[in-house]
């Protein structure tokens, strides 16, 4: 009988063994690489200001909003902004002579007076008109280069300024530009 207790005692102790220093490695690495993953998902996928998107995929630069304190024409003085005024997205086909293409636009006008967004507001409907006609005569050999989102740019704000006699558009921000 006393043979049967030790036997029985080895059992019980057998299934109570630390598990092997193997699995733990491997169970190290898979959770290290799941984390890498992780994070390069998110750096990867992350918007990046100013970055090109690539132009032989038939898209334009992305262009981010930049304060220009203190220039003429871009503001008051230097740091300080007026209020801004969010439109509602554009999409227009460009005056290409495929007429494949097409733009979406999202901007944002700076104004230098706090009642202008009222009267932004009231004239809507002539100033997206006038600016939807501005968009759509555009190529993409004009909207293509930074250079030509600056003359859109100040062409939108000069026509904007049209409708306007409370304040003026002291700039535009693009913050959406995509051409495909």
């Amino acid at each position: 009988m006393a043979g049967e207790e030790k036997q029985e005692k080895k059992e019980e102790a057998a299934p109570k063994k630390k598990p092997p220093v193997m699995i733990i490695v491997i169970a190290a690495v898979v959770v290290l690489l799941l984390v890498g993953a992780a994070a390069a998902y998110f750096l990867i996928a992350s918007p990046k200001k100013g970055q090109e998107a690539g132009e032989g995929g038939g898209e334009a630069r992305q262009e981010q909003p930049v304060k220009h304190g203190g220039e003429e024409g871009h503001g008051g003085p230097a740091g300080t902004a007026g209020p801004l005024k969010v439109l509602d997205p554009f999409i227009v086909n460009l005056a290409d002579a495929q007429g494949q293409r097409y733009l979406k636009a999202v901007m944002q006008f700076e104004v230098d007076n706090p009642g202008t967004d009222s009267e932004i507001a009231s004239k809507l409907p002539q100033i997206r008109d006038e600016v939807l006609m501005i968009l759509s005569n555009k190529t993409f050999d004009d909207v293509a280069t930074v250079a030509g989102k600056r003359m859109l740019k100040r062409e939108i704000a000069n026509a904007v300024n049209r409708y306007l006699s409370s304040g003026q558009v002291t700039q535009v921000y693009f913050t959406e530009f995509v051409v495909q």
